[in-house]
This record gives structure tokens, C-alpha cells and sequence, in this order.
């Protein structure tokens, strides 16, 4: 005895097929265009918001190469007068190729945007 199948099942066979289909071929193409470029981390610094006897400053960690970053330490200086009046640190698990990820660091003195200095610190590979 042979199944038959309606119209409806025949649709949702070729679309699923056509849908695997392009999955693979961009998992393909994509392996084998990656570049073997390190990271590339871009730290970029927030506006600071106020909050209850500290200030938050929102850090963005971009990672512009072709390698993931694991364990990605960034460093923020808020400089008065040319020198250091604080220090604060971020971790970030990890920060995958071509992605960003976002995070915050505290100061008890008011900081403005023009005397954060956001820089990584350093970084592993997996």
C-alpha cells in the first residue's frame, strides 16, 4: 500500500528541503571564507547615569576580527586634571567574532565621557 500525499504535505517538504538546503550551504560558505584574523576588540564608552551614591557607565566591547575573545578584561580610567582619580575594570566571558557585548562599570566621583579612557586589557584564546 502506498501513501499519497496532499498538496499541503508536498509544500511543506520542498520548503523544509530548500530551508536545510540553505542552512548548509551558508555553514559551508561561511567556514570557508573565514579569515584567520585575531580579535579585534573596540571599547566604546557610554553616557554615565546616576545611581544610588555611585555612578554606572555603560561599555561596549566590539570585536571587529575574525577569532573569538575569551576572557576579555577592559579597563576604564576616569582622568581628572591628566591624572588617574579612579580605576574600574570589566570581564567579559567572551565576545564572538563580528558581535558586541555590553556591560557596565561604577565610579564614586561624577564622570563625564571626556575623561573616560576605555582600553582592553587583555584577552585569550580559545
Amino acid at each position: 500500500m502506498t501513501a499519497k500525499w496532499n498538496w499541503l504535505e508536498r509544500i511543506v517538504f520542498a520548503v523544509s528541503c530548500v530551508l536545510v538546503a540553505a542552512v548548509l550551504g551558508f555553514i559551508v560558505v561561511d567556514a570557508w571564507t573565514m579569515g584567520d584574523k585575531p580579535p579585534d576588540l573596540v571599547v566604546t564608552v557610554g553616557t554615565p547615569l546616576q545611581g544610588s551614591g555611585h555612578w554606572r557607565v555603560p561599555i561596549t566591547v566590539e570585536n571587529r576580527g575574525e577569532e573569538t575573545a575569551e576572557e576579555v578584561r577592559v579597563g576604564v580610567d576616569l582622568r581628572q586634571g591628566g591624572e588617574v582619580l579612579e580605576r574600574s575594570e570589566l570581564f567579559i566571558s567572551y565576545v564572538p567574532r563580528h558581535s558586541r557585548r555590553e556591560g557596565w562599570v561604577t565610579f564614586l566621583h561624577e564622570p563625564s565621557p571626556a575623561d573616560l579612557e576605555a582600553r582592553p586589557l587583555g584577552y585569550a584564546k580559545p
